[in-house]
C-alpha cells in the first residue's frame, strides 16, 4: 500500500466522520431543509442559512420539547 493510498483512505474516513457528526449534532439541518423545499415545494423561496437558524432557534424557544426548563 502506497502513501497516496493511505492518504486517500484517511480522507474518505474523515469525510464519513464529518458526515456522521454533522448528522448527529444537526449541523446538516439547513441542507436537508433546502433539499426538502426544492423537492416538495419548488415554488417556495429558500431562506438564507442565517434566517433558517434564527427561525429554528426561535421555534425551539417557543416550543420546548426535550429540555426541562
Amino acid at each position: 500500500m502506497t502513501t497516496s493510498d493511505v492518504l486517500g483512505r484517511l480522507r474518505r474516513g474523515a469525510g464519513h466522520l464529518r458526515w456522521f457528526w454533522n448528522g448527529v449534532v444537526g449541523a446538516d439541518a439547513y441542507e436537508r431543509y433546502v433539499a426538502h423545499l426544492r423537492r416538495n415545494h419548488p415554488d417556495c423561496e429558500v431562506p438564507t442559512e442565517r434566517q433558517f437558524w434564527r427561525d429554528k432557534y426561535e421555534d425551539m424557544e417557543r416550543n420546548p420539547k426535550t429540555r426541562c426548563c
